[in-house]
This record gives structure tokens, C-alpha cells and sequence, in this order.
């Protein structure tokens, strides 16, 4: 009786001492789940803070533009996605499809001289042989020193000096007299000390007169002249 008793105490102790360990088993599993129900749980929201959001920085507020970040559209950023900004076409001008006109050029005035030229020819104190007195007339009262005439095809080369009681512009209002009728003009030529110079221009024919002044006051001119005919 006495050793049924301490079978069936032996086997109570044994169920009680397992019933202890499954309590035991189940208090030290339970904690470690919760743990690692609450860290599974903490680790979206941390990962979901720490993944940078698309078009910001870490640490901006949503909808917010970071600092010195480039704006949407801008150069910058079409370098940031990889697109390159589209070059500006230069501008071409268009071709000249016409030539420029302008005022025609002045045709040349008709030969003062006409036919045949003379004979070259040179006089000491007069006038010579074939000089043009009716486009080119010396001064009134012109003592003559020298003159002379050569020809070359259709061009006369004439020269002359001479002294006369006139003064320097007296003598050139003289020469303009003649020459402007015929359609020359005048202008101021270089000239010495002491002198005056004008030249008489009519398209390709010149005439050039200097003036000084001699030891008793009267003036001495020089002249050199080319006048063009119409002969061949």
C-alpha cells in the first residue's frame, strides 16, 4: 500500500514538475516574439524615413525644394536627367541676288581741241605757232618770256612764262576767266614761298599756273597745260 502511494506521489511530482516546464518554456518564448514583432514593425517606418524621396534630399520636408538644387525645366536639371539642351540655330543672312546700283559715272566732256594737232613748236618773247589763244588766253599786258607746244596723238602739251604788272590773284582771276567758260574748274594747287598755285581741271584736260612775285613787283606766272583733240 505504501509503495502504490509513492508510485502515484512519484508520477504527480513528475506531471507537475513537466506542467512547470512547459509554463516555464512558454514565458521565455513569449517575450522574444514580442521583440521581434516589435522590431519587425519599427523597421518599415525606419527604412521609410532613411529611403531618400525621388526629387529631394535627405532631411526635406515633403513637398518642399532643397537649397541650391535646380528648379524643374531648367538647364541644370536637363544636365542632372541626362538631356542635353538643344543648340540655338545661328542665323545665316540671306544671299545678295542683286548688285548694288548707284549714280552712273559722269561720261567725259567732248574735246576742247578739234581736227589735227599742230606741229610741235617753241617762241622766245611771243606767242608761238598753234597755241589755243581762244580757250587759253595769256594776261593782258604779259610780257612773254617763253612758249611751247608738243603733241602726242590726241593730246596737246603746252608751257609758258612770262612777267606782267598784275598782282599774284590778278593774275590767276586772268587765267579763270578764260578757262571756266570752257567748263573748267578751279582749285588751289601747292605752291612756294611767297607764291600762289591754282589748278583748272575739265575731265582729262589740266592746266596749271603758278604766280610769284618778281624784285620790282610785278608778278611772273608759269604754265604747264595738256588739252585733248578729237583727232585720232
Amino acid at each position: 500500500m505504501n509503495a502504490r502511494r509513492l508510485v502515484i506521489a512519484g508520477l504527480g511530482l513528475a506531471l507537475l514538475i513537466a506542467v512547470i516546464a512547459v509554463v516555464l518554456d512558454q514565458m521565455a518564448v513569449r517575450p522574444s516574439a514580442t521583440t521581434a514583432q516589435g522590431s519587425s514593425s519599427a523597421s518599415p517606418a525606419a527604412s521609410s524615413s532613411a529611403a531618400p524621396v525621388p526629387g529631394s534630399t535627405a532631411g526635406s520636408g515633403a513637398g518642399e525644394q532643397p537649397s541650391g538644387s535646380p528648379t524643374s525645366g531648367s538647364p541644370a536639371g536637363a544636365e542632372g536627367s541626362g538631356e542635353q539642351p538643344s543648340a540655338k540655330p545661328l542665323e545665316v543672312l540671306p544671299p545678295v541676288t542683286s548688285t548694288p546700283t548707284g549714280l552712273p559715272a559722269p561720261s567725259a566732256p567732248a574735246p576742247l581741241l578739234k581736227g589735227s594737232l599742230p606741229p610741235a613748236g617753241s617762241a622766245s618773247g611771243k606767242v608761238v605757232d598753234g597755241w589755243p589763244s581762244d580757250i587759253l588766253a595769256l594776261p593782258a599786258g604779259t610780257t612773254v618770256g617763253s612758249t611751247s607746244i608738243s603733241t602726242s596723238d590726241d593730246v596737246m602739251q603746252l608751257s609758258a612764262d612770262g612777267i606782267v604788272g598784275k598782282t599774284q590773284q590778278a593774275v590767276l582771276d586772268s587765267f579763270r576767266a578764260s578757262l571756266v567758260p570752257h567748263g573748267f574748274w578751279s582749285e588751289d594747287a601747292p605752291a612756294g614761298d611767297g607764291a600762289v598755285a591754282a589748278r583748272f581741271v575739265r575731265g582729262t584736260d589740266t592746266v596749271t599756273v603758278s604766280v610769284s612775285t618778281t624784285g620790282t613787283g610785278n608778278s611772273r606766272f608759269q604754265l604747264l597745260g595738256s588739252l585733248h583733240s578729237t583727232a585720232d
